[in-house]
């Protein structure tokens, strides 16, 4: 190997260490990070130059973005199944309001396992400001209807954490789904080359 490719390759693994270094610090300070402690890290790195470090650094925060719009695309179906289920447990009964929850945290669990769109989640992630006045929605109504306080705080915390729970079953069959669909394609692409 040629001193430049050793150099290279030299240059590459530290710019991955620090890319691991820098994952590991919070999104916010990353973007708080200044000029000089960033300058700071060249000691650290000395093959790297300002320019690749700024790049790192760019990258990681990009990462870290991504990472969080993906984690956050998961939670819309049970931002939406809360405001669904309370709506109509409001506007009908808890009954009514349990299997309309049911049927659309199933339906959106399913789609959202297999579409993402990192163009309308900022705005579908504002639902979940939404749900904190629907819980209170949900105490009043229940209230409202004579349940003791221990009912509905039960009701309140099941819905918040049974929507979760059953969210998790929910997104099992799509997965298994999506697994056999990949074992087919290997399946088939091995076939194909031989």
């Amino acid at each position: 190997m040629s001193n430049y490719a050793a150099n290279q390759a030299a240059k590459l693994e530290q710019g991955r260490e620090l890319a691991r270094r820098l994952y590991d610090v919070k999104l916010s300070q990353l973007q708080k990070t200044t000029r000089q402690e960033q300058e700071a890290y060249l000691k650290d790195f000395p093959l790297l130059g300002r320019a690749e470090v700024k790049d790192v650094f760019r990258q990681v925060i990009e990462a870290k973005k991504a990472q969080q719009i993906q984690v956050g695309w998961f939670t819309i179906p049970h931002d939406v199944t809360v405001l669904v289920f309370v709506l109509v447990t409001w506007l009908v009964d808890l009954r009514t309001g349990i299997l309309a929850g049911v049927a659309v945290l199933v339906l959106l669990e399913s789609i959202f396992q297999v579409y993402f769109n990192p163009r309308i989640y900022p705005k579908l992630s504002l639902l979940v400001w939404l749900t904190y006045p629907a819980y209170v929605l949900l105490a009043w109504v229940l209230y409202s209807r004579g349940l003791e306080w221990y009912w509905i705080a039960a009701a309140v915390a099941g819905a918040w954490g049974g929507i979760f729970l059953a969210g998790l079953l929910a997104r099992i069959p799509m997965q298994v789904i999506m697994k056999g669909r990949i074992e087919g394609a290997k399946q088939h692409a091995s076939r194909a080359s031989k």
